[in-house]
């Protein structure tokens, strides 16, 4: 009997020491047909879209418990074309590990350290407060932030999603609170982008808000490098949203200068998420006013349906619809499967 207690023993703390130590592959697939028609254009473009809910994705993550309530961790990430299978990120070079690639340790009591490529303080308060999430081709929200997407020139002022060789700390949560604070210095090009952020979860309310400034691109953007430190770009925002059971509803509200074109942007955006049926009613607007030469007001708005098929897979569909300033209007709709593991 004191062997097999040994012997049990020894298996339980095998187990555990495994159950500590983890590494895992994760990722998501996103594929579909999309037609666009840009503002003031005269026909749609009907193509293969990857990522229309989420940029398609693979990641190697890990954590190891070193005791004490301390944890190291890391995370690998690229960014994949569904439509070639090529890696994406990177204007000057292809870089795997685009969409993020650093690692870190954690304390329970005191926070989390981190280094390397990494979200910019914009990234979690833009995507966790509109009904579309991250969706670069169906977000309103998303195409007013990042890219300049499917008209407005907000690429110069936003840029990138991440930033390289950054660190960053991150409180506890306290009291549903918790706050960073991030850095980005290079050496080669003297530049550094500082900013932070807060995200508040309470039962079904939320807030948030962020700023960050940007004096360097990375070299992990899909953009050209329009910073220096003498014409840095500065931005800050706040969001909440609310969710009542019947719907959820988000709000936000943001204003970006950007000093290397003398451009200044404001933008608002409301959305819900409805459950209906076995899935969810999406509908969003986002409206930027731009000021600069010759002053624009961009607005778009979508509607859709996302239908979960298990916990990881989802099919979805949607519309929308956006104008600019002296231009006839423009269109985009389409479909696609999403899958995670």
């Amino acid at each position: 009997m004191k062997k097999l207690a040994i012997v049990s023993l020894l298996a339980l703390s095998a187990v555990t020491s495994m159950a500590a130590d983890s590494v895992s592959l994760y990722g998501i697939i996103d594929g579909g047909i999309s037609a666009t028609k840009a503002a003031g254009a005269s026909s749609a473009t009907t193509s293969f879209t990857s990522g229309g809910m989420t940029t398609s994705a693979f990641g190697i993550k890990g954590n190891e418990d070193l005791g004490g309530g301390l944890s190291a961790f890391f995370d690998v990430s690229s960014f994949i074309d569904l439509g070639n299978g090529a890696v994406k990120g990177g204007t000057a070079q292809q870089n795997l590990f685009t969409r993020s690639a650093y690692v870190g340790v954690k304390d329970n009591t005191l926070g989390a350290v981190r280094a390397g490529r990494q979200e910019a303080p914009s990234f979690l308060p833009t995507i966790l407060f509109n009904a579309y999430g991250d969706s670069s081709t169906y977000s309103p929200l998303w195409h007013a932030t990042y890219f300049g997407g499917n008209n407005p020139p907000s690429t110069a002022i936003y840029n990138d999603t991440g930033w390289d060789s950054a660190v960053s700390y991150t409180t506890p949560t306290i009291a549903g609170l918790n706050v960073t604070a991030i850095g980005s210095h290079n050496t080669t090009n003297g530049g550094t982008n500082s900013g932070g952020n807060a995200l508040y979860f309470n039962g079904p309310f939320a807030a948030t808000a962020y700023y960050q400034r940007t004096e360097i691109n990375s070299q992990g953007s899909f953009q050209t490098n329009l910073y220096t430190t003498a014409k840095p770009g500065d931005a800050y925002g706040l969001g909440g949203s609310y969710d009542a059971g019947v719907a959820k509803v988000f709000a936000t509200y943001g204003e970006a200068k950007d000093n290397s074109q003398t451009m200044k942007s404001k933008t608002s955006q409301v959305s819900t998420a409805i459950p209906a049926g076995k899935g969810s009613v999406l509908a969003e607007y986002a409206t930027t006013k731009y000021y600069n030469n010759s002053d624009v007001t961009y607005a778009e708005a979508v509607v859709g349906y996302d239908l979960p098929l298990s916990k990881k897979t989802d099919v979805y569909a949607n519309y929308g619809q956006f104008k600019e300033t002296s231009l006839t209007n423009g269109v985009i709709y389409g479909a696609g499967l999403r899958v995670r593991f």
